[in-house]
């Protein structure tokens, strides 16, 4: 119940306090244990926790593996589809622009073949919302503020990547939004390009972008669907 909440309200919901409590001290965990962390997934669960398995245990290597092993497992059956038409049918409407967005890229990532969405954030709302919706895909985060990476990382499903080394660009005439959409273009160029490095997306694929029409919170209200063989045409970081 407290899970489902928290999923439909958009939050990010964290399962924790013994969930291999046996690993303290032995190499494997019960099969209850494994079972209540898959559950704890299937159920919807952004994060699971351990505590005194790394912290006192005897095991804190192999507890850490085992629960990624679960995690993986388990995230493998989930069939995305219905989840998203329950959540954004149980969501409270009007929605912002940045939630309308988000779930309309969810919907275009079950529909085509992507491998990926990345969005361009600064509170990191817009990969909370993406993250609300559950898509198949890695969401990955671009941003410049490390402290909104940190957070992202509580969001499932999503990778955050901080890109301070493309500088800012000030839009004060709107002649230069030219440049800042080139800024924007030059922050995805590299945000794929470390996909694709990190072995997160192919080589050879389809992505999503999503960005706002300007700098700043709550702007967001753009989605394309891209491919990497543009990256070539997108402008480098050092331009």
């Amino acid at each position: 119940m407290m899970i489902a909440k928290c999923n439909i309200a958009g939050k990010p919901v964290i399962c924790a306090t013994q969930m291999l409590e046996s690993m303290t001290y032995n190499p494997r965990p019960t099969r209850a244990e494994a079972s209540d962390v898959a559950n704890a997934v299937l159920d919807g669960a952004d994060c699971v926790m351990l505590s005194g398995e790394t912290a006192k245990g005897s095991y804190p290597i192999e507890a850490v593996e085992m629960m990624h092993s679960v995690c993986a497992e388990a995230e493998s059956v989930i069939c995305h589809p219905p989840t998203f038409l329950e959540l954004r049918t149980l969501s409270r409407k009007p929605w912002s622009n940045t939630e309308t967005v988000a779930a309309s890229a969810v919907m275009g990532a079950q529909e085509q073949d992507i491998s990926a969405i990345f969005v361009l954030t600064t509170s990191g709302d817009s990969a909370r919302l993406l993250s609300k919706y559950r898509p198949k895909v890695p969401i990955i985060a671009v941003t410049r503020n490390e402290r909104t990476a940190r957070h992202i990382h509580l969001y499932r499903g999503c990778y955050p990547m901080v890109v301070d080394e493309v500088p800012k660009v000030t839009v004060v005439d709107p002649r230069d939004m030219i440049k800042w959409q080139s800024n924007v273009d030059t922050r995805i160029r590299l945000a794929v390009e470390r996909a694709i490095h990190m072995k997160l997306i192919p080589a050879q694929c389809t992505f999503m972008a999503i960005q706002g029409w300007r700098g700043g919170s709550g702007k967001t209200n753009t989605l394309r669907i891209l491919d990497t063989t543009i990256l070539d045409v997108l402008p480098e970081p050092s331009e």
